[in-house]
């Protein structure tokens, strides 16, 4: 079923009104401490320091991470901030608004506690950091101060602290966590944990999950490595040599077949309630691995910035649904009317935005608007760039192109510019860019879909008689791929 109105995982990305500081400290180990208390889990201390602060070291502005992902009231979780100077002494600070702070002096240690208690909006818990009574996200960039500047990763040791009964993922080294991007890392945390590894391309993926489902851990276990390994062929790399994965229940009562998911760096997590059966529970999970593995790629892998929205997730979602087909999880026919489904949700739009101008307000309403658009837009690139090609060249080629060319550690550049400059070396699809990623137009597509051979008939279906072209072409996109299956 089509739902794009989900708000999906993002890279971490410090939002505008964050002052940078700590210039100095940018490229550093910083020190932390996160310690979970058996009393009353929710209630987190956080300590840490800055081991290497140079002498003349003099920033004296504290951010926090104010809103997230279209959830806001973050720096209200900040409670007992104390900060010190190198030599140990306290340093006073006024405060602004909560989670902004400005000290009367440099300081170089901090500690506070932070309320992590589940929110009331059930979709938060795979973005924003959460701990109930049984087990618990820990989500660091919303955890800690923000460090860095212009999008360069800030490495850290950090040392999680957890009460007698309680795990996490089994990689760590007595406890601490090293990493060389602080705000991408994802910590899972609880009492009934089960952990699962395997390799897929030369890439560990370890796997935590958390209560009881209808599918088995080896089945998990099993969509992932061939999730990842159908992903990787697309892009022709690995995205990482360790890839984390968290399945989670959501923390409150949820009814059936409702999910979240987010993907941060090379750690992906899914909060979700099961379905009502266990085929359609299989179904959907491996809806969430194919979307949120592709994100390890991009935009998780390549140094881009800005709301390119409409690319990372409308053109996502066109990827996972044909990578469904490929897999076998879904009917040509099924895939044919999901993208149906998709032009119908963007013709019924009455504020009519562009692509770029619906990705910029995405956390504000706009984020079922950049998934149909997005997924329609891909599919019409997809087959334009097919039938030019005469099935040389797909849509994949976009893709592999745009991570070989901005995957770290290449200069950053804004994300709208990067995918542009690829969609234009392709002439045949100069008209596409300006009429629905530039424009707002609404999706004039019998043409395209001609070349195809499909036709706009309650919904798209393929035309009585084809073209050997047409055919061709229909193939690439999967139409008898259940054939080969099953011969196979």
């Amino acid at each position: 079923m089509f739902t794009p109105f989900r708000p999906y995982y993002l890279i971490f990305v410090v939002a505008a009104q964050v002052l940078h500081f700590f210039t100095n400290a940018t490229g550093q180990d910083i020190d932390l401490k996160v310690e979970i208390h058996a009393e009353k889990p929710s209630v987190v201390s956080v300590t840490g320091r800055f081991p290497n602060a140079k002498a003349d070291f003099q920033h004296r502005n504290l951010s926090f991470l104010r809103s997230y992902a279209g959830f806001d009231q973050l720096g209200e979780r900040i409670a007992g901030l104390a900060l010190k100077n190198k030599n140990g002494e306290p340093v006073a600070y006024q405060t602004a608004v909560p989670g902004e702070y400005v000290t009367d002096a440099p300081f170089v240690e901090w500690s506070y506690t932070l309320d992590l208690s589940y929110r009331k909006e059930q979709n938060a818990a795979a973005h924003i950091s959460w701990i109930g009574s049984e087990n618990g996200i820990l989500m660091l960039g919303d955890m800690l101060p923000l460090f860095g500047d212009s999008g360069k990763p800030v490495s850290a040791r950090a040392r999680i602290v957890l009460p007698n009964g309680w795990r996490q993922m089994d990689n760590r080294i007595d406890d601490t966590l090293i990493t060389e991007d602080v705000a991408s890392e994802i910590v899972a945390i609880g009492k009934d944990l089960r952990f699962r590894t395997v390799h897929a391309g030369g890439t560990a993926i370890m796997i935590c999950i958390a209560g009881e489902w209808l599918f088995t851990s080896d089945e998990i276990t099993s969509f992932a490595r061939d999730v990842y390994s159908k992903t990787r062929e697309t892009f022709g790399s690995n995205a990482s040599e360790k890839v984390f994965v968290n399945i989670f229940r959501f923390p409150q009562n949820a009814a059936h077949g409702q999910w979240q998911a987010e993907t941060r760096g090379r750690n992906v997590t899914i909060i979700s309630s099961d379905m009502p059966f266990k085929t359609q529970s299989l179904q959907r999970l491996h809806e969430q691995l194919r979307h949120e593995m592709f994100h390890l790629w991009i935009p998780n892998g390549v140094n881009l910035s800005g709301n390119y929205d409409w690319f990372y997730e409308g053109f996502a979602l066109y990827a996972s649904l044909k990578t469904a087909v490929a897999m076998n999880q879904i009917r040509f026919g099924d895939f044919l009317d999901t993208i149906s489904r998709a032009r119908a949700i963007d013709a019924r739009q009455t504020n009519r935005l562009s692509l770029i101008e619906a990705s910029a307000t995405r956390w504000s309403g706009a984020d079922t608007y950049v998934y149909a658009r997005g997924m329609v837009t891909a599919f019409l690139c997809d087959i334009l760039l097919l039938h030019s090609s005469k099935g040389k060249r797909s849509l994949n080629d976009v893709f592999r192109e745009l991570h070989a060319k901005h995957k770290y550690p290449n200069a950053r550049m804004d994300g709208n510019a990067a995918v542009l400059e690829i969609l234009k070396k392709n002439s045949e699809l100069e008209q596409i860019v300006a009429k629905y990623v530039k424009g707002s137009g609404k999706f004039e597509w019998r043409s395209e879909i001609n070349f195809a051979g499909l036709e706009a008939k309650n919904g798209l279906a393929v035309l009585p008689k084809l073209t050997g072209r047409q055919k061709d072409l229909l193939d690439r996109l999967g139409y008898n791929n259940w054939r080969r299956l099953t011969l196979r």
